[in-house]
């Protein structure tokens, strides 16, 4: 080989090199994930829009009590025909046009304030249910990825499993050929190993569907993310008092935030409802000039055509019937604020409930956790002595299958559990209305590289 086509070819195996680094998939720890959803997640640009839209009503009823200026113009053609009492005809064709502007003030109006103040409320129960979707899109993003964890330990499990299951199949095989066992065992190892295979598929699209779901929520390609490390703690929530996790509920959850304030907001139209028969009043000023060409005469003279008027004044209006329209309204609003009290009291009840029982949760997670541990520990040693009995003939070949399915289910329900307990403690932070991204920055700290074998513990503990 020449020195230009050795050199050629080295260059070709580099750039060949730097396109594979290229091409290799971008692996997204949590906090990437999550950086991700907050600019791309659908559901939570909806939430903002609607957020913003709704505060808008603030703006529309403080407009109800601050002054408006109106400006008009306009410009016409007139053609007049007048019969005169001397019987005879007068025609005049001529033009006109003119300006004004009105000032209006309200001084007293009870239904444009209480409406203000219900506009107000409704906007802070927006913001709370906005602050809420941001704390359901951390929830989300966790749940998702950590069903993309879930989905990929199921699949390494079963491929460790049919592994396992294929190399007993290999063994009964040999054992028969020799006259060991009989042609039983055989079948039996060999249904074991295509129902392990039937697993392992099901697994893998269980995997392309997890990622689908994390891919809704980033709207980008993601396959390949960080793992969490066996080595994070498993520690119950604290203080371990259901009393005091369910007052920093009462006071923070963002759930029971918004249907207070609208609670608040359905008081105010009641109010407002009833003020529809008081009295208003309001200021007012006006300007006009109009002017035209006509030659229209007056006692006195022959008129200019141009005039100015400038009226300032004060109105009072009081609604006296209407119909039954305001009393209907009256009553309408006020059954929409029984609604909206039963509907506070319901929230109420759920966000005490639902925080004692994630606690609770939580802290049987811990427990589960430990124990799932110890099965892991106890399963090994069961196959272990179920192998060691099928060796010596105490044991048959479905003892093995049965102790290795075992195993590899206790292993499963293990990783499982410490993702039941990551989920659940994100869920109880939620409903104490603490639950921020810091929270994600803490288990960020804990993923690490993925890796193509099952992280189990080496020991149970903490």
């Amino acid at each position: 080989m020449s020195r230009n086509s050795r050199r050629g070819f080295l260059l070709a195996a580099l750039a060949g090199a730097v396109l594979n680094v290229q091409a290799a998939p971008t692996q997204y720890n949590l906090l990437d994930v999550y950086n991700m959803a907050l600019k791309n997640d659908a559901q939570l640009a909806a939430a903002e829009a609607s957020m913003k839209a709704v505060q808008e009503t603030v703006n529309q009823g403080r407009s109800a009590l601050l002054p408006t200026l109106g400006l008009s113009a306009k410009t016409q053609y007139n053609k007049t025909s007048s019969e005169l009492t001397n019987g005879s005809d007068t025609d005049e064709n001529y033009n006109s046009h003119g300006w004004g502007a009105t000032l209006t003030q309200p001084l007293f109006n009870m239904n444009s304030w209480f409406n203000y103040e219900q506009a107000k409320s409704v906007g802070d129960q927006a913001t709370a249910v906005f602050a809420n979707a941001r704390q359901q899109l951390i929830l989300r993003v966790a749940e998702s990825y950590f069903n993309v964890l879930r989905s990929e330990d199921s699949l390494m499990t079963a491929k460790a499993q049919e592994r396992a299951l294929k190399q007993q199949l290999d063994q009964a095989r040999e054992r028969y050929n020799v006259g060991l066992i009989a042609e039983t065992d055989v079948l039996v190892a060999r249904a074991a190993y295509d129902n392990a295979r039937v697993a392992r598929i099901q697994a893998e699209n269980q995997v392309s569907v997890s990622y689908e779901g994390l891919r809704t929520i980033v709207n980008q390609d993601v396959t390949d993310i960080a793992q969490l490390e066996k080595a994070m703690p498993v520690v119950a929530p604290m203080p371990n008092n259901p009393e005091e996790w369910v007052s920093m509920a009462l006071a923070n959850n963002l759930g029971l935030k918004a249907a207070r304030e609208g609670l608040t907001a359905s008081e105010s139209k009641v109010k407002a409802s009833k003020s529809g028969h008081a009295p208003t009043v309001k200021a007012f000023a006006s300007y006009n000039y109009s002017s035209n060409n006509s030659s229209q005469a007056s006692g006195n003279g022959t008129l200019s055509g141009d005039r100015t008027d400038t009226v300032v004044g004060v109105q009072f209006d009081l609604p006296i019937f209407a119909g039954g329209a305001i009393s209907s309204a009256s009553r309408q609003a006020g059954y929409q604020l029984e609604e909206a009290q039963k509907n506070y009291d319901q929230q109420l009840r759920g966000t005490n409930a639902n925080t004692r029982n994630l606690l609770r949760t939580a802290t049987s997670d811990v427990d589960r956790v430990h124990a799932s541990c110890q099965v892991i520990i106890s399963s090994e040693s069961a196959l272990k002595a179920t192998q060691s009995g099928y060796e010596v003939g105490t044991r048959n070949i479905t003892d093995v299958l049965d102790a290795q399915q075992q195993l590899y289910s206790s292993i499963s329900n293990y990783l499982n559990t410490r993702y039941d307990f990551i989920v659940n403690t994100l869920k109880l932070k939620q409903a104490v209305g603490t639950l921020s991204p810091t929270d994600l920055e803490e288990l960020n700290q804990w993923m690490t590289d993925a890796s193509d074998e099952l992280s189990v513990p080496d020991q149970c503990g903490g």
